[in-house]
């Protein structure tokens, strides 16, 4: 049940949402996690536990009293306790939403008798919770169509999987996204270090190929030599994996504390667990000793009498790009030497481009992601929408009620919309999605085209975002079976007529009118857009708009820009910190490496160049 809660400190109406617990505490599915408080005391039934995300936000403890409209009803409500709930982790509004605002939306727990006398509705109920015996998707499918079936003549509004939930789907997603991190990156870095390491050992191994040649020679055997060497690869792997646990504890404390502003989930707190330590430092010894392999197999290849004498000097043949005069000519000296070492060490050279190919992609990767972002809500908030207030209403009305809301105080606009749930079908393709009917000459929503621009709405049929269009395998000039879930609830066939542009969420666009007429309506909207007066302030606008039962939200467009970007902005700054971080790493480690080999083949040229005067 949507209700509207009007708190001393805040200017505009907030929106909520009431659902009924039982008076006496019994465990029930989708039961309460108290965080303060108590259960319903039973003395007083106008008691009322919030959500505790909700609570937080404004301020609000165990024995205040806050004002919400049931329906037409104003009551004064007793906090006796907040809670969490599994459905509503990620708190957004059932009308929709990305961005949590728990301060502009709560939940309200109350007493189920006083919630159905409230809303008179006594003994009823407008929403069925329940398990199945078979977990299985194709069981859980098959109950709830069954269910749809039975309790269609009282009209099934929805049906919806744990995992349709927007909380869980929104944290599923979430973790799945983190689960492909944690697989990915670090096999990006284990990857790189080992390949480092097989540059490293084996300039180390070519640098001992005197010594290797006489211990070879005085009867050390290839096993004793491969072990030597690999402990280098394992003392590095075991040093890597110790600093990897603490770093990994690290970023662990930091993502929880990340989440945690997000999603409302009780007792989440950093865990440390035995297995994923061990896994982890097997995985860094594996990677380490594979890194070893290189340079061992060149030590054991070597010959006693080989090994004993020095190295055969380097190929000294023209790289390519000597060979192409106009190119290497102009080359200055230094540069000259440089390719030269670079060309002429291919597998030095391929890991350190490697290493700096990869750092560079995960910075860019990321760095597109914001861009993403900073289009995302350019698009929606600059170019599609342009009011500033969205009122929406309790059941659908006739331009009554957009003529009352123009002649509110500080109201310049107003454009009506009607948003029905449906369900759209297209033989074997089908979704269940609202559609949303705007008036002729839409002026405060503008769907555009793939150009920018705007597409006027038909006067007949549907405009689909691509998304629904692929999702339900039509284009333009298909026909789709539609059945509205108000109203007559009757199927029709409607013709798709252009398709759209949609990044947040799945859209559908068509006439007022013409939608009206589907729910069986002439007219109705239930949703108001306003565009407010310049400069005129707002809180007489919100005070008659608390005193309305027929209003059940109200939504600011500039809070759900600001909302958006304060969370995924300070997401994504916190990902770029990190990327750039693991990234400079990657790189810096890799260049550093083939610096300090480089050097090192080259100790006598530096030792003379210094010695005929030349400083670093």
């Amino acid at each position: 049940m949507s209700v509207l809660l009007d708190l001393p400190d805040v200017e505009e109406p907030i929106s909520g949402t009431a659902i009924s617990m039982p008076e006496d505490r019994s465990p029930v599915l989708n039961d309460l996690f108290l965080s303060s408080g108590s259960w319903f005391s039973g003395t007083d039934r106008r008691e009322v536990i919030l959500n505790d995300s909700f609570a937080k936000a404004n301020g609000i403890q165990p024995g205040d009293r806050i004002q919400a409209l049931l329906l037409d009803k104003q009551h004064d409500l007793l906090v006796v306790g907040t809670a969490i709930s599994p459905e509503f982790v990620y708190l957004i509004p059932p009308s929709g939403g990305i961005a949590p605002d728990p301060a502009r939306f709560g939940v309200l727990y109350l007493p189920q008798e006083f919630l159905q006398e409230s809303c008179d509705q006594e003994g009823a109920f407008n929403q069925l919770i329940g398990t199945t015996h078979d977990q299985s998707v194709a069981a859980i499918e098959a109950t709830l169509d069954e269910i749809e079936r039975e309790l269609d003549v009282y009209g099934v509004a929805n049906t919806t999987r744990v995992r349709e939930n927007a909380s869980v789907r929104f944290l599923a997603d979430e973790l799945h996204g983190l689960r492909v991190n944690a697989r990915v990156i670090p096999a990006i870095f284990l990857g790189v270090a080992a390949l480092i390491m097989n540059v490293l050992l084996g300039r180390m191994v070519a640098q001992q190929r005197s010594v290797i040649g006489t211990l070879k020679a005085i009867g050390y055997g290839n096993m004793a030599i491969t072990l030597h060497y690999l402990g280098y690869g394992i003392f590095i792997g075991l040093l890597g994996g110790v600093f990897g646990i603490a770093f990994g504890t690290w970023i662990q404390i930091a993502m929880l504390d990340l989440y945690r502003e997000f999603y409302t989930v009780p007792n989440i707190r950093p865990h440390f667990f035995l297995d994923l330590w061990l896994l982890g430092l097997a995985i860094s010894l594996v990677f380490a000793m594979f890194g070893t392999i290189r340079g061992i197999r060149y030590a054991v290849r070597l010959e006693p009498a080989e090994a004993m004498h020095p190295p055969p000097p380097e190929k000294g043949s023209k790289i390519l790009l000597e060979k192409i005069p106009p190119l290497w000519n102009p080359l200055p000296f230094r540069w000259k030497m440089i390719l030269r070492a670079v060309f002429r060490n291919p597998f030095r050279s391929a890991v350190t481009v490697f290493a700096c190919v990869i750092s560079t992609g995960l910075i860019l990767t990321t760095l597109a992601n914001t861009d993403a972002l900073d289009y995302l809500i350019e698009y929606e908030f600059a170019k599609t929408s342009h009011e500033d207030l969205t009122v929406n209403l309790r059941d659908p009305e006739g331009l009554e009620a957009s003529r009352e809301l123009s002649l509110l105080p500080g109201v310049a606009e107003v454009e009506q919309q009607l948003a029905v749930s449906c369900d759209l079908q297209n033989g074997p393709y089908e979704k269940r999605l609202g559609i949303l009917g705007l008036v002729p000459n839409n002026r405060l929503i503008t769907p555009l085209d793939a150009n920018d621009q705007p597409i006027p709405i038909p006067e007949e049929g549907l405009v689909l975002s691509k998304k629904v269009a692929e999702i339900l395998n039509v284009g333009v000039g298909d026909t789709l079976t539609v059945r509205a879930l108000i109203g007559q609830r009757e199927e029709v066939t409607a013709p798709v007529v252009a398709t759209v542009e949609s990044y947040l969420g799945l859209s559908a666009y068509a006439r007022i009118d013409y939608l009206s007429r589907l729910i069986g309506e002439e007219y109705s909207a239930n949703v108001l857009l306003a565009k407010l007066q310049p400069g005129r302030r707002t809180i007489p606008l919100f005070e008659e708009l608390k005193k309305r039962p027929s209003v059940i939200g109200v939504g600011e467009r500039s809070r759900a820009f600001s909302q958006i970007d304060a969370t995924f902005g300070e997401t994504m700054g916190t990902m770029i910190v990190f990327t750039v971080f693991l990234s400079g790493l990657i790189a810096f480690g890799s260049i550093l490496n083939t610096a300090l080999v480089s050097l090192s083949e080259r100790e006598r040229e530096v030792g003379t160049l210094r010695v005929l005067g030349y400083t670093p």
